[in-house]
């Protein structure tokens, strides 16, 4: 009758300690190499479940994540090494699965997207590091349902050559068709 016993396994300079429930990882497993913590996972019955925290060599978190059944699943959140945040995303089943953020190191959101089942659905928004809109195109279940419209970092949408339109033309196009603007 085994039960619950502390587990340590050691190779070279890795290491992993936890305990086992009938010789399966149950409960926090600590994940070290040279000494430093690289993970703290949590285990029920031998399947990933619960909050997990990944580090960088200094010891600073790189992510904490959620997992259920062994897949990821909830809030997912990961960082720069000064510990700010670089990305947050959702999860179900172990795919996107809602609004995902990414920022640059300085905290400018760079972009925005929403997923649904894994596919692209809703609107992608990529900025440019001053905040204001890149690009913005939106998607149906992974396709999109349109080209993507770009605009420069001073917020004049570019046209199909490639080029920013003219000011001109954009107060003229704004006052004809409000949609084309």
């Amino acid at each position: 009758m085994e039960r619950m016993q502390t587990v340590t396994v050691e190779r070279g300079d890795s290491r992993i300690e936890g305990t086992t429930l009938d010789g399966a990882l149950h409960g926090p497993v600590r994940i070290e190499a040279d000494g430093r913590i690289l993970a703290i996972l949590r285990y029920a019955n031998g399947i990933l479940k619960g909050p997990a925290t990944y580090f960088y060599p200094d010891g600073t978190p790189s992510a904490q994540v959620q997992h259920a059944n062994g897949k990821l699943d909830g809030k997912a959140s990961f960082y720069y090494p000064d510990g700010q945040i670089q990305r947050e995303a959702h999860y179900a089943g172990g795919v996107l699965h809602g609004v995902s953020r990414t920022w640059l190191p300085d905290g400018t959101l760079l972009e925005e997207a929403t997923y649904r089942n894994g596919k692209l659905h809703g609107l992608l928004q990529r900025f440019h590091p001053n905040g204001r809109v890149a690009s913005r195109q939106p998607f149906s279940e992974g396709n999109p349902l349109e080209d993507a419209k770009r605009y420069t970092v001073d917020s004049r949408p570019v046209a199909a050559n490639g080029k920013p339109l003219p000011r001109w033309k954009q107060w003229w196009q704004s006052r004809t068709d409000p949609s084309s603007a």
